[in-house]
């Protein structure tokens, strides 16, 4: 699921097909990029409502913007400026539609760059995933990899259990986005913050991340369903415990914003 930059480098001087899929901003892209590689905007992407049409709109969306590249038959290989919580966001979208292939480049354009690999102005178009109304629904599509909100309120704290992804003040509730409904935490959810799990710009080591994961109270045997203000932290922590050997993992993709605003829903504060 990770790949290094050096690795990456030989498999493509060796002739293997992989997508290049850069996750920044056009701008950045434009700017200076991988060779060949495409743009793809998943971090503006959210769901309204985390509804079973919701998510499976989501999923659909997803896939039928990665087709519209016409390189469905080479390993996506997601990557941004250093590993953060766009790629892995990439990332969790192709595992959960199916892609368990899809990988992340550790350390991002810094680590290819470090690596000797070049960089040249991005070209051509831009993908930017957004709804697509009467999209299929994805083949392939891994429901258990998401949550609902519904999912997420009948976590029980010892088979599953609720994992924060945010900064230690979301998490407190002294710190609200300004377009989150209300401030606070999920009853019940333990923090992992996301930054934890990146150490100079590069996922930790397994063995490491496996201890911060069981020092926050998280087990292997447990199923964990991830949350943040809307759901891309989250995936950042989902792909570093799925790293680690973590194998029962979720996103709850409506995340804080939308638990914020159903206010018949309990909060910690």
């Amino acid at each position: 699921m990770l790949i290094e930059a050096a690795e990456l480098r030989a498999r493509l001087a060796a002739g293997e097909r992989f997508t290049l899929l850069d996750a920044r901003d056009s701008e950045a892209w434009r700017a200076a990029t991988l060779p060949d590689a495409s743009a793809f905007n998943v971090y503006d992407y959210f769901i309204p409502d985390s509804t079973e049409q919701e998510i499976a709109a989501m999923a659909g969306a997803f896939q039928q913007a990665w087709l519209s590249l016409g390189t469905e038959g080479h390993t996506p290989v997601w990557f941004e400026e250093e590993t953060g919580m766009r790629a892995p966001r990439g990332a969790w979208f192709h595992w959960l539609t199916g892609r368990d292939d899809a990988l992340i480049l550790n350390g991002g354009v810094r680590a290819w760059r470090d690596a000797g690999g070049e960089l040249t102005p991005g070209s051509g178009g831009h993908t930017l995933l957004a709804p697509q109304p009467g999209a299929e629904k994805a083949a392939g599509f891994h429901r258990e990899r998401v949550a609902s909100r519904e999912e997420v309120l009948a976590a029980d704290g010892v088979n599953t259990v609720i994992l924060d992804a945010r900064r230690p003040t979301e998490h407190d509730g002294s710190f609200a986005h300004d377009c989150c409904a209300r401030a606070g935490r999920i009853p019940g959810a333990k923090l992992l913050f996301w930054e934890e799990v990146i150490e100079d710009g590069k996922f930790r080591p397994e063995a490491e991340i496996r201890a911060l994961a069981r020092d926050a109270g998280f087990s292997p045997d447990q199923r964990i369903i991830s949350f943040c203000h809307r759901g891309a932290r989250a995936a950042t922590v989902y792909a570093a415990l799925k790293y680690a050997g973590f194998r029962d993992l979720a996103v709850y993709v409506g995340s804080w914003h939308e638990w914020a605003e159903h206010h018949e829903l309990p909060t910690a504060p």
